[in-house]
């Protein structure tokens, strides 16, 4: 079954904004072109210092950042100004992967791949910049996903138990996030798949979902 919004963030989740088309286009070199239609739903933005938006690499290089206003629960995004920002942070898909995967099986190993997260922050000293102590407790656990080919993945983690997979399309794209616990069996499915909805979700952080 999927899970509620109050449990394991729904697939409407925010976590990354683009899409890739189903057509390429020279104007971008031969890859998908970027919609422009994204964005992000959120709680009320508080009121105060300034609130912001900012998409980060696992390395907490922010690569996008656009302001929130007061009591706003929806944002609006660029997917076009990520441009070709994947540039020079793709990795191996397997590099990638959770350390601790196991039984890797993927479709085409020299696939490389960039995934971002969103994080809604409040910039209390008012640098402008994104500071230890200001994220706000919301997360979404759909992705950014930069691919430079369609691949999938799929492969075991053991904290926590769950059977996952990959799907990416090529180009930019919103992988969605699905997980649910399957009667017969401790073990989780998760999967995050290229979804065309461009739509993510910032939520309180969740059991399971959220290691």
């Amino acid at each position: 079954m999927r899970t509620s919004p109050l449990m394991f963030a729904a697939p409407l989740l925010l976590g990354a904004l683009l899409s890739a088309c189903g057509q390429s286009s020279p104007a971008t070199g031969g890859r998908p072109e970027l919609p422009t239609d994204s964005e992000v739903r959120h709680p009320a933005a508080p009121k105060g210092t300034p609130v912001f938006l900012s998409l980060l690499t696992d390395a907490n290089e922010s690569l996008y950042q656009t302001s929130v206003a007061a009591d706003a629960t929806t944002t609006k995004v660029d997917p076009l100004a990520l441009g070709n920002k994947y540039q020079g942070r793709t990795v191996p898909i397997s590099a990638a992967l959770p350390e601790d995967a196991v039984d890797v099986k993927v479709s085409d190993s020299a696939a490389k791949v960039l995934l971002l997260h969103w994080v809604m922050w409040q910039d209390r000293n008012s640098n402008g910049q994104l500071d230890d102590g200001e994220n706000l407790p919301l997360l979404t656990h759909d992705r950014v996903v930069y691919a430079d080919r369609a691949v999938s993945v799929t492969f075991q983690t053991l904290t926590p138990d769950m059977l996952q997979s990959w799907n990416f399309a090529l180009g930019w794209s919103r992988a969605e996030h699905f997980v649910y616990q399957p009667l017969t069996t401790q073990t989780y499915r998760r999967s995050l798949t290229t979804n065309g909805l461009n739509r993510f979700e910032l939520h309180q952080p969740t059991p399971i979902t959220s290691m």
